[in-house]
């Protein structure tokens, strides 16, 4: 269970009340937007079910096309701003929904405003990851989905009542001033508290590469939902269920309006009633120790499905009847979506390090929205073809087939991959490696010395636990941070000795990557390290120290062995002595352009006298 402590802790937490007193205006100014679009093309417009659909589609078709990439660019840039941004430019583009007078003109809006929302979403995943702890974070995505859910309650009432009072008009007003109010409210949120995050690369040949940094971060978010399976299943069941779901939800307004005279009263009641059920559903959740996920979604599904065929086989009933049975089956909807929904969102949220939120949830989303958008549209066909009760009938039917297939896999889907070793190690990896992010990030700010557990705990997003049961100490953790960059540089000079290059470009090469690289401040941390190992305690670090120095001496040894053996070279002095002085001068080099700067160090005249020096030793 988790404590009700949390939930307190969580209310003094200032930067997340600002968040979610955001996301509380902008969810109810949401629904009131859903249910005044719907009412304009379907009932005052009388749109076909196609068209109904193609509103939807205008609704979600951004979140497949720039969900990674959206993803990525919360995880990049400060995701306050991104989020103020998206706020403002929603409430430009809602307003122009109001005085849209043909069909097209809402399609280019919405498609417009949602994908403002389409950046807003992972930005503000990312942002509670950012602010809220882990130990905490059930009791903040639970609080967060009653928000949302308690909108869907909210929202669609006040938009009947607003539609059938002052018209359709004030129900996008009032939209727009939601989303100034959130964009108002996200100001008391404090900037980009991330002190692990990817930095824009400010040199021009950097930003040549951003593009390419960009697909690969997306692949980093794809490999790391790989790395834990359970959670890829699980998104995938969702993307399905989803998929039929939304064959029967774009119609939901065809079916009422076919059979109440108004349409839009029982379509707020019943929109309000699956937010309801939605709110429960995360009220629950939010203090209930999940132990399966997918038993979640089996239950959840099967309640869709059989609420969906419901609402088809009762629809010859008397409407007097229809207007209160279908708020209770809304109802009964709404908590088994939330049931099947809301269990893969904690377990993301808790998995994902802190700089990988935005572009995780992205993909998701992106997933999750494709499926969505295939819904939609065979929604729209199936109404056409055989009328919008057979679509219900089709859809509620497929979501029980979901139900009873996730149950099916259930067992051996868990026991193939929750309890396999190599899942296990590759997520151990993952969480390993942005440990050593975090710390290598506080190193560089702080220095080795005056770092503490304490600021790598706190820099990586995760509990006190979390990290201590990967490493003891921040000396670990710069050792393994060393021996990273030891082996890469290792691999690198093997790589270059196997290839058909002459020895001399190779060696040019890694030379010219030194001068590229010199102000480089982890550099800096390891002098600090190493310098410092004269002192009694740090005696055990001058073994670890000629460890290292012999290592890189033996790769260039083999380097220069090479050139000898290809007849490139004829040293004057021995190989041993060669090497040695390269790793001394460039030490010297790196040392004292990280303290002085390029400048002064006169780096790239260093570099190339040293260049000078070889080639008289080599006789090249």
């Amino acid at each position: 269970m988790t404590s009700g402590s949390d939930s307190k802790r969580l209310y003094k937490n200032k930067a997340f009340l600002y968040l979610i007193a955001s996301q509380t205006v902008s969810a109810i100014g949401n629904w009131l937007d859903i249910l005044a679009v719907i009412t304009l093309v379907a009932v005052k417009w009388n749109a076909s079910p196609l068209a109904v659909s193609g509103v939807m589609l205008v609704f979600v078709g951004p979140m497949v096309l720039l969900g990674p990439f959206s993803g990525v660019l919360s995880d990049r840039f400060d995701r306050r701003l991104i989020m103020l941004i998206s706020d403002l430019f929603c409430v430009v583009l809602v307003l122009g929904v109001a005085f849209s007078t043909q069909l097209w003109h809402v399609y280019v809006l919405l498609f417009l405003k949602s994908s403002y929302v389409a950046l807003f979403i992972p930005a503000k995943n990312g942002k509670l990851k950012e602010i809220v702890e882990d130990d905490q974070m059930q009791a903040a995505i639970g609080i967060s989905g009653m928000i949302d859910n308690g909108a869907k309650i909210i929202g669609p009432v006040l938009s009947g009542m607003i539609v059938a009072t002052v018209g359709i008009q004030w129900a996008f007003y009032i939209d727009a001033i939601t989303f100034a109010l959130s964009a108002l409210f996200l100001l008391g949120v404090p900037k980009d508290n991330r002190k692990v995050k990817v930095k824009v690369e400010k040199n021009e040949q950097q930003k040549m590469n951003f593009i390419s940094n960009l697909l690969t971060d997306m692949k980093g978010g794809f490999s790391f939902l790989k790395s834990i399976p359970i959670i890829l299943i699980s998104l995938i069941i969702t993307t399905f269920l989803l998929l039929v779901l939304q064959i029967a939800d774009t119609q939901f307004m065809v079916l009422l309006r076919d059979i109440f005279k108004d349409p839009v009263t029982v379509a707020g009641y019943s929109m309000a009633a699956s937010g309801g059920g939605m709110f429960l559903a995360s009220a629950i959740f939010t203090k209930k120790h999940i132990r399966s996920t997918l038993d979640c979604m089996f239950f959840g599904a099967l309640g869709l499905g059989i609420s969906l065929v419901a609402l088809a086989l009762m629809s010859q009933l008397p409407p007097s009847f229809l207007s209160i049975a279908y708020p209770i089956l809304f109802f009964l909807a709404g908590f088994s979506f939330g049931s099947a929904i809301i269990p893969l969102n904690i377990i993301v949220q808790k998995s994902t390090p802190v700089d990988k939120t935005g572009r995780v949830f992205g993909i998701i989303n992106s997933m999750t929205t494709l499926g969505t958008l295939i819904g939609m549209v065979s929604g729209g066909i199936l109404s056409e073809l055989f009328g919008v009760v057979m679509t219900f009938i089709v859809s509620g039917t497929s979501l029980i087939a979901v139900s009873l297939l996730t149950i099916i896999i259930k067992s051996p889907i868990e026991r193939r991959f929750q309890m396999s070793p190599k899942v296990t190690k590759q997520y151990k990896e993952n969480r390993k490696f942005e440990i050593l992010k975090a710390a290598e990030t506080v190193f560089c700010q702080k220095g080795f010395e005056p770092t503490t557990m304490k600021d790598v705990v706190e820099v990586s997003g995760m509990s006190r636990g979390g990290v201590y049961q990967y490493f003891s100490s921040t000396e670990e953790m710069l050792k393994c941070i060393l021996n990273e960059r030891d082996e890469q540089f290792e691999k690198k000079i093997h790589n270059l000795i196997q290839s058909n290059q002459p020895v001399w470009e190779t060696i040019e090469s890694i030379l010219d990557e030194y001068n590229k690289d010199s102000f480089n401040k982890i550099s800096a941390v390891t002098y600090e390290y190493f310098v410092t190992g004269w002192r009694s305690e740090g005696i055990e670090r001058i073994p670890y120290l000629l460890t290292r120095f012999n290592r890189a001496r033996e790769n260039f040894i083999k380097m220069l062995q090479k050139g000898v053996d290809t007849g490139e070279f004829s040293p004057e002095q021995p190989l041993h002595t060669i090497a040695t002085f390269i790793i001394n001068v460039t030490d010297g080099i790196l040392l004292e352009t990280n303290l002085a700067g390029k400048k002064e160090a006169d780096t790239e005249g260093q570099i190339n006298a040293l260049k000078l020096y070889l080639k008289t030793a080599l006789q090249i």
